[in-house]
């Protein structure tokens, strides 16, 4: 069997053991100005998810795998998905969080309101959310504001950001517990394990930003 894109979590994600996790937005934004301190922007691109790794040292034949399947991604060709292991909602996971869907989507696209949560569990901003759509797209986002979940399960309106993409519709199940990014490698991302005496394999990092 060959290799197919986009990878599956258990295929490289979960086997990634990151020392370091930085996720943060890269915007495409062009700006112009005048002598007076006027600044005008105009965004070419809505803002996309970038993510950098320093992964743990390990075994020299975990290494070589690792490398063998980041290598076999083509460069920027092929797509993975990934799991944050450093990521959990502040609210913590409790029982009825599987149930959450989308109930309202503001018309600007800036906020949702949630139905299916457990009564009074409670959204903190910095808190993610995830939506699978459109047969293998992948949204993340973050709250900008606190909620909390009303005794019959909805929360919301809330603020979210990246805003909500026209593909992602009212109904659709939201993961607030382990949500996914499909990416790539960044052109020049990733710098491979450097063998070691005494047989481990140590120095590797990626630079990876989202595909959608």
């Amino acid at each position: 069997m060959t290799v197919s894109y986009p990878y599956a979590l258990g295929f490289l994600s979960d086997r990634l053991r990151a020392n370091q996790v930085q996720l943060s937005i890269a915007r495409f934004d062009e700006r112009s100005g005048s002598g007076d301190g006027r600044i005008w922007t105009a965004q070419l691109a809505p803002p996309l998810w970038q993510l950098n790794l320093s992964l743990a040292a390990r075994s020299a034949a975990d290494a070589r795998a690792i490398d063998a399947r980041l290598n076999a991604l083509d460069g920027s060709r092929g797509t993975f998905l990934w799991q944050d292991p450093t990521y959990g909602p502040a609210g913590g996971f409790v029982h009825g969080l599987e149930a959450v869907q989308i109930s309202a989507i503001s018309d600007d696209r800036t906020g949702l309101t949630l139905s299916g949560l457990p009564a009074g569990y409670e959204i903190y901003a910095g808190d993610r959310l995830g939506v699978s759509f459109d047969e293998g797209r992948q949204y993340l986002a973050t709250f900008a504001e606190d909620a909390i979940a009303g005794a019959g399960g909805g929360a919301g309106p809330v603020s979210v950001f990246p805003y909500l993409p026209f593909g992602v519709q009212v109904g659709a199940r939201v993961d607030l517990v382990a949500p996914v990014l499909k990416l790539i490698i960044a052109p020049g991302g990733y710098t491979g394990f450097t063998q070691m005496p005494g047989g481990y394999g140590q120095g590797a990092s990626l630079s990876m930003i989202q595909r959608v």
